[in-house]
């Protein structure tokens, strides 16, 4: 994790001046923009309840953009299905990413704040760095691990992508 401790986690600060929408619309796109780095591809690397689970907040996301955010009925049925979720094997890797999105629904009063959001992208990051590298992992190992770059650059550029936004917006 120091490879994203070093790169993504000095933004925290800066996501306060996000708004609360726009964090949970920054940890959704570092969700959609992590389903594509695993490696095997996400479909045959998440059981189908658990992927089925994923995609569903994606589908809701891209169904109602500006609204998603404040589906309460949702976020009380997707916490509700993922403790429903069958106890099967998986990968150790969908623990973490799954927890990016139980973070995310679990947000106090629908408030995420800036902190909780990093640890949605934490977590996320984590999916990735335990799904490529097992054992002690330095550093060194995640910076030639193209996986974990390819990570740590998508996570970069949409979190600059969104601070660069709420400028543009305030």
């Amino acid at each position: 994790m120091e490879l994203w401790d070093q790169n993504v986690a000095p933004y925290g600060e800066e996501l306060e001046a996000l708004s609360n929408s726009r964090r949970a619309d920054l940890v959704l796109d570092v969700v959609a923009s992590t389903v594509l780095v695993f490696e095997p591809p996400f479909d045959d690397f998440f059981p189908e309840p658990h992927r089925e689970l994923v995609k569903s907040v994606l589908t809701l996301r891209a169904q109602a953009p500006a609204s998603w955010w404040d589906d309460t009925a949702f976020a009380g049925d997707f916490l509700t299905q993922y403790d429903l979720l069958p106890d099967v094997p998986t990968r150790a890797a969908v623990g973490p990413f799954l927890m990016a999105l139980v973070r995310l629904f679990e947000a106090p009063g629908g408030f995420l704040s800036a902190d909780e959001a990093l640890e949605c992208l934490s977590s996320c990051y984590e999916a990735i760095l335990v799904s490529q590298l097992t054992g002690r992992v330095t550093a060194e190992d995640e910076k030639q691990d193209p996986m974990c770059q390819q990570a740590i650059a998508r996570q970069t550029v949409l979190v600059l992508r969104a601070l660069e936004s709420s400028r543009v917006i305030t």
